[in-house]
């Protein structure tokens, strides 16, 4: 299924959009309309999986070999990766595909970010340039289409437009923003708030600044919430394990990963997920609010992994952004 969301001044124009790129058996999926942004439409159209060959490559042996040559392309740490490779080995499966996801479900946890999942508000935290503030959004814009009563909460009220860019999210959604400046306020604002799925903005956080580690663990101390981090896909994969590790004092459940269509090499992500100790949950490649997150599965992160990995060879650029296209048209699935 390929998800597209297109914006036109008037209501017809926003139609032909749908029609020239998606075609005649697009469904449209939502609408909005303002004075201001003119008509937003959500369109859905079915779409071909990429053909790309994953089947097995004679003897296990030659499997575990193309797995680890998968992770070395990803610049997946050494430890980590043979710890993949090992699991894999011990499967005793033949094909591609099924290996890898099957070593990597045994290996990592994988659980999506629902309003159904907690009755306990979820804190969001992570480092500066994360996206975490759309990645909220994206999942209140989830929640509300699931028919949840959904508010936010944010923290962070001294960053110079942090509060205007939650604000102008909340009032796209139909989603009141309600604001915490203190640990005590917080826990207050949340008594007020029972029933409702809960979402908390913290302002960013380098974690190894003992100020600002003492800032966010003043809040997550003064209230009972499940904690989940959100990080960027590109860094470098030790940078982000130490960093996830660094997190890991905040017990995040869950984990979230943005900016993956700006990333060639994952490694980052498995060093993440693995140091940070979390689920991981969801997966965003688009700046779209609306359904602008992805649930990841173990099949889905070895698809990712392979369909990079065999097309990105040194020099072809090419190939690697139709592999970047194929991921979105797909919905990674």
């Amino acid at each position: 299924m390929r998800l597209k969301t297109l914006q036109a001044p008037t209501m017809a124009e926003a139609m032909r959009l749908v029609r020239d790129e998606l075609g005649a058996d697009a469904i449209i999926v939502s609408t909005t309309e303002s004075a201001r942004d003119g008509v937003r439409i959500t369109a859905a159209v079915e779409a071909p999986e990429p053909d790309l060959d994953f089947s097995g490559a004679g003897t296990e042996e030659t499997l575990v070999e193309r797995i680890s040559e998968t992770l070395d392309s990803h610049r997946v740490p050494r430890a980590l990766a043979d710890k993949i490779a090992s699991v894999a080995a011990e499967l005793g499966t033949t094909d591609l595909l099924q290996t890898l996801a099957g070593a990597l479900d045994l290996v990592f946890e994988f659980k999506p970010v629902t309003h159904t999942a907690t009755t306990r508000p979820i804190m969001v935290f992570g480092p500066p340039g994360t996206g975490k503030t759309s990645a909220i959004a994206k999942l209140a814009a989830r929640a509300v289409l699931g028919g949840a009563a959904v508010a936010m909460v944010t923290t962070d009220t001294i960053r110079a437009g942090a509060l205007q860019q939650i604000e102008t999210y909340g009032k796209r959604l139909n989603v009141p923003v309600l604001t915490a400046a203190t640990p005590d306020a917080l826990a207050a604002t949340l008594r007020d708030l029972s029933g409702q799925f809960v979402l908390i903005d913290t302002t960013s956080v380098n974690p190894f600044l003992s100020q600002d580690v003492s800032q966010l663990r003043s809040f997550a101390d003064a209230v009972e919430c499940e904690g989940l981090l959100v990080m960027s896909a590109g860094r470098e994969p030790l940078e982000a394990q130490d960093m996830a590790a660094a997190f890991r004092q905040f017990v995040p459940a869950q984990l979230i990963v943005t900016g993956l269509d700006m990333s060639r090499r994952l490694g980052g992500i498995l060093s993440t997920l693995h140091a940070s100790g979390g689920a991981f949950s969801e997966i965003s490649a688009t700046p779209d609010i609306v359904d602008g997150l992805r649930s990841v599965n173990p099949v889905m992160l070895a698809r990712l992994l392979l369909e990079i990995s065999n097309s990105r060879m040194p020099g072809d650029d090419q190939a690697f952004r139709g592999a970047q296209e194929n991921r979105h048209a797909t919905g990674w699935k």
